[in-house]
């Protein structure tokens, strides 16, 4: 019996949703299954991403030139951008307050 061992190289990756990564792609094993990482090649460092084999539509391997040419044209992935604080949730009306004699018609129940 022949094994067969997954795919490492260069490759246009094309995933559900119409979504295109071009990048060094090999197969990594997370959180007890196997996925797929791609390097991304970008100016200024690479970007890496990780899909499940669920999400993948194709993949077709390329050579590292046309890979690194393809990637140029992409404008995705991005970086993505640092945190933002969010402000403080707003307090309701039940905070504070004991919910269990709570006021409520009958009629704005759902039946």
């Amino acid at each position: 019996m022949t094994q067969i061992t997954a795919f490492e190289g260069w490759a246009m990756l094309e995933l559900m949703g119409h979504r295109q990564r071009v990048g060094w792609v090999q197969e990594v094993e997370m959180y007890g299954g196997k996925m797929l990482r791609i390097d991304i090649p970008l100016e200024g460092g690479d970007v890496t991403e990780f899909y499940s084999c669920a999400s993948i539509y194709a993949l077709r391997p390329l050579g590292e030139k046309v890979a690194r040419d393809t990637a140029k044209r992409y404008r995705r992935p991005v970086r993505p951008v640092d945190y933002r604080a969010l402000p403080a949730p707003k307090p309701n009306r039940y905070d504070g307050e004991d919910n269990s004699q709570v006021d409520c018609d009958v009629e704005e129940l759902p039946l």
